[in-house]
């Protein structure tokens, strides 16, 4: 047996504390006679909510997947809006189609709850709700009365509407773009 042997030889080291038996204790005898058999635990279904978190959690992949996808649809129906500019249903339909694709992008990076918690936050809750009504508006206005003027007024405070909600994220940009446009005013 060399001196600077490392490993211990298991036989040679006595056990310096004798194992004990799990449940042998006088702690676990005391516990056991004060507390009774102690209860099964209870396992709760998980509600609604937690099972569809959990059904739709994606890596960070597949999100810059689903972002880059609707994001180029958006874009492509955007562009394709663009075209039918004096075709009101046409046009209609491919513009909110793009802009529902558009939100539908920025969910896959921040997530469904998350981004409809943001989108009615104090200050933002107004341009959502007047984004999205002249949303539905806009579809209203083009599909049934199939008016142009219509059409194109509940299209432009509909993108108002996005402008102003898509300046809420940038710290002092509303401040920014309200002090610009009553000076080109004034």
């Amino acid at each position: 047996m060399s001196f600077w042997k490392t490993t211990p030889d298991p036989e040679a080291v006595p056990a310096a504390v004798p194992a004990q038996q799990e449940g042998s204790g006088w702690w676990v005898k005391f516990k056991d006679r004060v507390m009774g058999e102690p209860e099964p635990l209870e396992v709760e279904e998980p509600s609604l909510l937690q099972q569809a978190r959990e059904a739709t959690t994606l890596n960070r992949t597949q999100r810059l997947y689903g972002f880059a996808f609707c994001l180029g649809l958006a874009l492509l129906f955007g562009t394709m809006a663009s075209f039918f500019f004096l075709f009101p249903t046409r046009f209609a339909v491919l513009y909110t189609l793009s802009n529902v694709l558009m939100i539908s992008s920025t969910m896959f990076l921040m997530g469904p709850l998350r981004q409809l918690s943001k989108m009615f936050e104090k200050g933002r809750i107004v341009a959502t709700l007047v984004y999205l009504v002249f949303m539905a508006l806009t579809l209203f206005c083009a599909i049934k009365l199939q008016s142009l003027i219509l059409t194109l007024l509940c299209f432009i405070v509909q993108l108002l509407a996005m402008v102003w909600y898509s300046l809420s994220f940038i710290p002092f940009a509303r401040e920014m773009a309200w002090k610009m446009v009553s000076r080109c005013f004034s």
